[in-house]
């Protein structure tokens, strides 16, 4: 893909002092112009932080400004231009904790002195000129250093049944990438986006989504069969005690085995508190654990790629675990590894997982579809031993488990919106002063996932008291003789961004195309009604350009135009033929147009 020619400014905003929010808009709707371009991805998390600094010192102390992104050649300038004090000592702006910023500023968390720091440190190139009492002009330049490898299509675990379909528009608000169409009355899943989250199938009224998992029938092809139970699971029984629904699923035509996940979970977090504490650099680091956060870190903030901690979730490390002693014990059997999962993420994550070539999951289950055969024989269950781990490991289910368990300072974040906004602020640079995030795509954490069956806030208060009552339990004797470096417990591949969101291959064709949106979608009434069968009113325009939608699936845009069609009939119909005599209606005797009439048999001048 070669570089466009032209230097052209691709993005510009203006900001006022005091417009934190404006600033913030800014610098989002830059991130989507560099997404649209194929612009890659580490230059990108530097560009935007570049503009965020730069933007905020305009609202911190300036008086007015605007920021531009111009591209040239493959690289891009970030100019911020400000009327206000300028800068008497440039040296001493330049020194990390100097600021100016009054105080009313720093109560509320900014002017901490690292704007032109920061800005400095991501940019190949810096220029600042400025005039004390006229204001200032920044130029950040960001060269990338290599385009991105990109990764391979997905497999997806979230289905449509489009005969259940009814068309609601439900599901389109819900999806955190706006994979999500209505068309003829049908839901179409736009498979490039899709994350398999879930969330359709939370909100799906007419169960037309669905996880295409394992049956329970595929144990049959194994001579043993081993379930992986992760903590959440047993959050969905309240008057029965862990072991015996452990039990419950041993026994013929179920499993041979019941493997805790929670002893995986104490292994992680050991692994994950000794590479924090050895990796310095960057912060925040970023859970591994949940699928649906990768694939959204792939998809939206591929700039973030290297602040997730490359370590495999519990779920692969127990069947790893799992695996490594059986084929000691029961050389001569196949063995079958099936985990008891949540949520469709986990289908995934055993079918196409991330940071590893082929999973060690044989296949998985529905905790909803577990929970019945449960039910159905926990009369007959023998209870088997529990627990086998340590309280912390068991906590792992709910949010706020996980972090704990690790032991290092930071932020637990559930909910899929709220771990978005999170990652936004720091690809903006922030929370640089916190070691750790653990998020999780589901609101409470696993006890959340779509295909459970209980509360989920029910389901995380036993687990809570799980994990309490057993926080003095030993673990698995594995969670100390692992060695750090065992390579079946780290990622063996690069994560690698998904670019679903570039245009064009050639970045001047996408930019192009995004001033055909940007157009498109201010001609739109900007409600983001959904009654079109796209997310956004932004969403629309993108289909209408990308052509796979129009600009009149909006019912609004079509009423105008319908109204505009019934005026003029109206106007048409009141016209008379000439045959009909001199009264030509609404025309008047001059004609359409206001030309006069030709007279039939009289010369016309210039005959």
């Amino acid at each position: 893909m070669s570089p466009p020619d032209l230097k052209k400014a691709i993005h510009g905003f203006s900001v006022n002092r005091g417009e934190f929010g404006a600033a913030s808009r800014g610098v989002a709707a830059l991130k989507s112009v560099l997404a649209n371009i194929g612009f890659p991805s580490q230059a990108t998390r530097r560009a935007l932080v570049a503009c965020y600094e730069l933007a905020m010192n305009i609202v911190i102390h300036a008086n007015s400004g605007e920021v531009t992104a111009v591209i040239d050649n493959g690289r891009l300038e970030v100019i911020a231009r400000d009327v206000g004090p300028g800068i008497p000592d440039i040296e001493l702006a330049m020194q990390d904790g100097y600021s100016t910023a009054p105080a009313e500023i720093r109560d509320l968390g900014f002017g901490a002195g690292m704007g032109l720091p920061n800005t400095k440190r991501v940019s190949d190139e810096l220029e600042v000129d400025t005039r004390v009492g006229y204001g200032t002009t920044v130029r950040a330049l960001i060269v990338p250093k290599e385009r991105d490898l990109v990764g391979p299509p997905y497999f997806h675990s979230v289905r449509l049944d489009s005969s259940r379909c009814k068309g609601c528009t439900n599901c389109i608000k819900g999806c955190p990438t706006e994979a999500i169409r209505v068309r003829a009355g049908k839901a179409l899943i736009l498979e490039d986006r899709c994350i398999d989250c879930g969330e359709c199938i939370r909100r799906c009224p007419n169960q037309a989504k669905f996880a295409a998992s394992s049956s329970w029938e595929e144990l049959d092809d194994y001579d043993y069969k081993v379930a992986l139970v992760a903590p959440s699971f047993y959050g969905q029984f309240g008057d029965s005690d862990p072991g015996k629904v452990a039990g419950a699923l041993i026994g013929p035509g179920g499993f041979d085995e019941v493997f805790n996940v929670a002893r995986a979970a104490d292994l992680a977090s050991r692994l994950m508190r000794e590479y924090v504490e050895k990796t310095p650099r960057p912060r925040p680091l970023i859970s591994p654990a949940c699928p649906v956060i990768l694939r959204l870190i792939q998809v939206k903030f591929p700039s973030l790629l290297d602040h997730v901690i490359p370590c495999e979730a519990p779920m692969e490390i127990a069947a790893w675990m799992v695996k490594t002693r059986l084929s000691r014990e029961l050389p001569n059997k196949k063995v079958g590894v099936f985990f008891i999962t949540p949520c469709p993420a986990k289908v995934t994550a055993s079918r196409q997982p991330v940071g590893r070539g082929r999973s060690l999951v044989d296949g998985t289950i529905p905790v909803s579809r577990a929970y019945l055969w449960v039910r159905e024989h926990l009369d007959q269950a023998r209870p088997v031993l529990f627990p086998d781990s340590t309280g912390l490991g068991m906590g792992w289910g709910r949010s706020g488990g996980e972090m704990a368990a690790v032991g290092v300072s930071g932020l637990a974040v559930d909910g899929i919106s709220a771990v978005a906004s999170v990652l936004e602020e720091i690809e903006k640079g922030q929370f640089q002063d916190i070691d750790f995030i653990e998020a999780q795509a589901c609101t409470g954490g696993c006890v959340g996932g779509p295909l459970t069956v209980e509360n989920p806030f029910v389901a995380r208060l036993r687990i809570r008291t799980l994990a309490v009552k057993h926080r003095a339990s030993a673990p698995d004797p594995a969670v100390f003789s692992v060695p750090s470096d065992e390579p079946s417990v780290w990622f063996t591949q690069p994560l690698l961004p998904r670019p679903v969101y570039k245009l064009d291959e050639d970045p001047d064709k996408a930019s192009e195309m995004r001033a055909r949106i940007d157009k498109v979608e201010q001609e739109l009434p900007g409600l983001d009604c959904g009654a079109c069968g796209a997310p956004t009113c932004r969403a629309l325009a993108e289909d209408a350009v990308l052509g796979r939608g129009s600009v009149w699936d909006c019912v609004f845009k079509l009423r105008e135009k319908l109204q505009e069609l019934s005026q003029e009939v109206t106007r048409l119909s009141a016209i008379l033929p000439p045959a009909m005599g001199v009264g030509r209606g609404v025309e008047g005797p001059e004609g359409p147009g206001g030309e006069p009439p030709l007279e039939i048999g009289k010369e016309t001048k210039g005959q």
